[in-house]
């Protein structure tokens, strides 16, 4: 389960999938959760000083986390009233599919494309899925085939390899193949776990060992999950890839900055 003021948001979410614009109050979550369990830990992780300042204390907080992303918050919020609209319904779509298959391990793969298709709407270059199962390039000779064509310049399969520790490679709009970079992208169809990240880097960086031009350390990593992060998730400590969740799928905006100092 996602931390309160996810919950929230994918509860606010799910209203408007039914209807582009709903009044929603702290008494209509009473109404739906009789003993109002996700209300009291609004209150308690938000510090509200009341039941009635807990929702525009949670708007407030996901309207500043979307912000640090550059991002599009996906609703607005009047709060005088309690109304709720719609600004991002595709975005609010994604959120609440993704909702429905988190942690079912069969729909792993779905998750994959789905996240392939979400980032190919606010980058630039290009993304390939390369994740286990696939419906093309099923057998080792035909991947290895292909991440020869992206700059890979001996097998990455090997041994009992299914894909490498890779999931999806985007590759960036700079340089000409082999010194192109990726940026990859390992999804966990799950809650936030760091085990489960750490893991994952360690299959993807002996894979980029095996590329043709560029050194590993030059490639990004990322480990999306089916999840929500902030900073009350993560170590203090230095992370060896960059942590990504639902929210940072949100359309940007604006999609591109340029700033001449």
């Amino acid at each position: 389960m996602p931390e309160p003021l996810f919950e929230f948001f994918e509860v606010i979410a799910e209203e408007l999938s039914v209807a582009e614009s709903k009044v929603i109050t702290h008494e209509d979550l009473r109404i739906n959760d009789e003993d109002s369990p996700l209300l009291e830990a609004l209150i308690k992780s938000l510090k509200a000083t009341s039941a009635e300042d807990a929702i525009p204390s949670a708007v407030k907080k996901l309207q500043e986390h979307f912000a640090a992303k550059d991002a599009k918050f996906p609703f607005g919020y009047e709060p005088g009233t309690g109304r709720f609209t719609v600004i991002d319904s595709d975005f609010l779509s994604f959120v609440n599919d993704m909702r429905d298959i988190r942690s079912i391990g069969r729909r792993s793969r779905d998750f994959e494309c789905t996240v392939s298709q979400r980032l190919g709407q606010r980058a630039t270059g290009a993304i390939h899925r390369v994740g286990h199962p696939r419906d093309r390039k099923k057998t080792k000779a035909a991947f290895n085939r292909h991440l020869k064509k992206l700059g890979f310049k001996r097998p990455v399969l090997l041994g009992n390899d299914k894909d490498g520790g890779l999931d999806i490679l985007w590759l960036l709009p700079l340089g000409t193949i082999p010194h192109r970079p990726f940026v990859s992208v390992q999804c966990k169809n799950g809650e936030f776990k760091m085990d489960e990240a750490d893991k994952s880097i360690g299959a993807g960086s002996r894979s980029f060992t095996q590329h043709g031009g560029l050194q590993e350390r030059v490639h990004v990593p990322c480990v999306l999950f089916n999840d929500y992060i902030h900073p009350g998730i993560l170590t203090s400590k230095q992370l060896n890839f960059v942590p990504l969740g639902l929210t940072d799928l949100a359309f940007l905006e604006p999609r591109i900055s340029i700033n001449l100092i």
